[in-house]
Parts: structure tokens; sequence; C-alpha cells
């Protein structure tokens, strides 16, 4: 037999042992996209993070506009300037547009960082309540929705309590 036979063997031989155990376990599901969206932190990061977003666009635009004004400016003085005079204006410009472009990376930068602290803060508290209901009431586990292909009706669905809990941890 070949490794790769041998290999798949195993791998069915350790699911079939492992099937009474699954089959005994104490499960719950939860929507942990519908959960994490609706909390009420995840309502205010995205109006924070939409003022964020605008503000942050703003100073983008108010920094391009000189730019665009001084590439305007360049092509008209192209047929008029000495040309070691206008390869001179075109490397000042470029430099100009390299700093622009560090400066809108770093306000992106920073509002994604913002973005990720916020989605965290919300993924963790979620997390943690996940934990406490499953320790309250005895599951062994607790799956997202989203990673299931069926559960039966039979299953507990915990999203509204988790919701619930979830506004209270995070509305502190």
């Amino acid at each position: 037999m070949t490794m790769k036979y041998m290999t798949g063997w195993m791998v069915a031989l350790g699911m079939l042992l492992a099937m009474p155990v699954v089959a005994q376990a104490k499960l719950a599901v939860f929507d942990a996209q519908q959960v994490i969206n609706d909390t009420n932190a995840a309502k205010r990061a995205v109006q924070t993070l939409t003022s964020k977003r605008d503000a942050a666009q703003g100073k983008i635009n108010t920094l391009e506009k000189p730019l665009v004004e001084k590439q305007q400016k360049l092509r008209e003085q192209q047929a008029v300037l000495a040309p070691d005079k206008f390869r001179q204006a075109q490397a000042d410009f470029a430099k100009d547009l390299a700093k622009f472009r560090t400066d809108a990376q770093a306000i992106q930068a920073d509002l994604d960082e913002d973005n990720l602290k916020m989605r965290k803060q919300i993924a963790d508290a979620v997390r943690g309540v996940v934990e406490q209901i499953a320790k309250e009431k005895g599951y062994d586990a607790v799956l997202p929705k989203g990673m299931l292909f069926y559960a039966s009706d039979k299953v507990p669905d915990i999203s509204a309590e988790v919701l619930v809990r979830a506004n209270k941890a995070l509305d502190k």
C-alpha cells in the first residue's frame, strides 16, 4: 500500500472512532456574523468609522488639490520651459506626488487600524459571551452557523441570547 492510501485509511479510521464521541456531545449554534453586526457596538463603530473615513477623504482631497494644480501648470509650461528646467520641475512634482502617496497611505492605515481594533473588541466580547453560555448550559461545543452545512432543529440556536449578553458587555 502506498503512503497516500495508508494516510487515507488512518484518517477514515480516526473519524469512525470519533463518531460516538461526537454523537454524545451537547452542541449549540449561533449566527456569528449576524450577532457581531447587530451589536450596538458594531452600529456605533460603523458610524464612527464613516465619520473618520469622510474626514480622512477630506484631508486627502486637501492634500491632492495642490498636486492637481501643479500638474496642470507643469503641462502648460512644458512648451515654454527649457528642457533641463522642465525635467527639474517634473522631478519636483514626482517628489511631491510620492509624499502625497505616503501621506494618503498613512491616513488609510490609521483607518484600517481603527477598524481592526473595533472589530477585535466586538469579536472578543462575543467569544467571551459564547464561552460563558456554553459553560452555563453545559455545551461541549458551540459552532458558528456559517461553518455548518447542516444542523438539525434539535440543535439549539443561542444567537439571540449571545446578542443580548454581548450588548450588555460592550455597552458598559
